[in-house]
């Protein structure tokens, strides 16, 4: 580590100026600055801490809402803000490095150029902020969503919107939609690759971590839909109906599955419970399910069908049957891309978390370039040298935080997938 070493004092007249009375020598001061500043820096991070506390528990519970709301983040100014506070933090430390050895000039030069990545930034920032205010998503009672904005960014286009984009053509008729055939052979994938995590590769559950699905007629009580509606919205581990007491996310916390993907769990689920029966009877001959066309389930005694719902005819349920009208919401896949469809209020949230994180940080933002613009005029005097260049290396510490929080901030809002 580079400290300001001791020097004569007829040697270096500047040095005692800056020396404060209560330490003797410029390590010793340059020791207790670093000391202070790292407690502040620490202190800050807590701050933010808090932010992203509550942006992790409100993303593990409504996942496909930020999913929603990362679409109308615009991830190239997000992109370009990340390349300036990295090239900044260069620049930064290279002005440290300046003053440790005297380059007074190009220490002004650097220190010149990463204030301007502050104005960089916040410019981009002034960009993406307007367009929020102007399509009323903002933060509290400020949040009037436009409408037609709204519909384009989540899968209606402009169609949906009531704006054509070329009236003179002719609309082609869609194709009808082609009705999906669930497969127990594509269930027991993805309950390998979500669902064991907790409940363990055969169904059998994980102590302290998901029910053994074999046991307790959970599965055998409920209807297709009924059970497909209670994995794709999960229940709390406050539940009164939750035995064991732990949380089960949505969609297994895998919001990337849709609900054909879940079709296919529920069928495989079935298949567990035949598995069951027959095993209990001791029928030794089971008939292997194909992939695309699922062949009729093994024949069942009357007592198994009593406890059994057939596997085979799943339909996917109407928001009305699935209990998705008001809270949650059942995805589509326009243009080829997982988008979800949201009302403009269940993304209040999701713009009050976003303007919190990115508003606190442009105002550290604004705080470094105010200290950054005090160190340009002092460097300008020549106030710095290699027995003297705490301010800037304290100065550079608070830039590099600055710059660290918006690499977490930003993949966490504009990278969401």
């Amino acid at each position: 580590m580079n400290r300001p070493q001791p020097t004569a004092i007829h040697d270096d007249q500047t040095h005692q100026k800056n020396l404060a009375h209560h330490f003797d020598t410029p390590g010793q001061q340059f020791d207790a600055a670093k000391l202070g500043m790292w407690t502040f820096l620490a202190t800050e991070i807590l701050m933010f801490g808090g932010l992203f506390c509550a942006y992790a528990v409100y993303r593990t519970n409504h996942p496909d809402i930020f999913i929603a709301g990362h679409y109308f983040l615009d991830t190239n100014m997000g992109a370009l803000n990340t390349l300036v506070l990295i090239a900044s933090s260069f620049t930064m430390a290279w002005a440290v490095r300046c003053a440790q050895l005297n380059k007074q000039r190009a220490l002004v030069i650097l220190l010149t150029l990463t204030f301007l990545g502050g104005v960089v930034f916040m410019g981009v920032k002034y960009l993406e902020y307007k367009a929020k205010w102007e399509h009323g998503l903002v933060l509290g009672n400020f949040y009037h969503p436009d409408e037609a904005y709204f519909i384009a960014h989540l899968g209606g286009g402009h169609e949906a919107a009531g704006v054509e984009d070329h009236p003179a053509e002719e609309k082609k008729p869609a194709p009808p939609p082609t009705e999906y055939v669930p497969s127990a052979t594509r269930g027991r994938m993805i309950f390998s690759g979500t669902c064991s995590s907790c409940h363990g590769p055969d169904g059998a559950g994980l102590p302290n971590q998901g029910a053994n699905l074999h046991e307790g007629g959970f599965v055998a009580s409920k209807t297709d839909k009924e059970l497909l509606t209670f994995i794709k919205l999960g229940r709390q581990s406050w539940d009164a109906d939750s035995k064991m007491k732990l949380q089960m996310p949505g969609r297994g916390g895998n919001p990337a599955l849709s609900d054909d993907h879940l079709k296919d769990v529920v069928v495989y689920l079935r298949e567990l419970l035949v598995e069951d029966a027959t095993a209990q009877d001791g029928q030794a001959d089971q008939t292997e399910t194909a992939d695309a066309g699922d062949a009729a389930a093994p024949a069942l005694t009357e007592a198994d069908l009593a406890l059994l719902i057939p596997r085979t005819g799943i339909q996917p349920p109407t928001q009305a049957e699935a209990g998705l009208n008001d809270t949650y919401f059942i995805s589509h896949e326009p243009a080829g891309a997982h988008v979800p469809e949201v009302k403009p209020a269940d993304l209040r949230m999701f713009f009050a978390i976003y303007f919190l994180l990115t508003g606190l940080h442009g105002f550290h933002v604004l705080i470094g370039m105010v200290v950054i613009a005090w160190l340009i005029v002092r460097s300008l005097k020549g106030h710095f040298g290699p027995s003297y260049f705490t301010p800037v290396d304290m100065g550079g510490l608070y830039w590099h935080l600055v710059d660290l929080i918006w690499i977490f901030v930003f993949p966490l809002l504009y990278l969401i997938h």
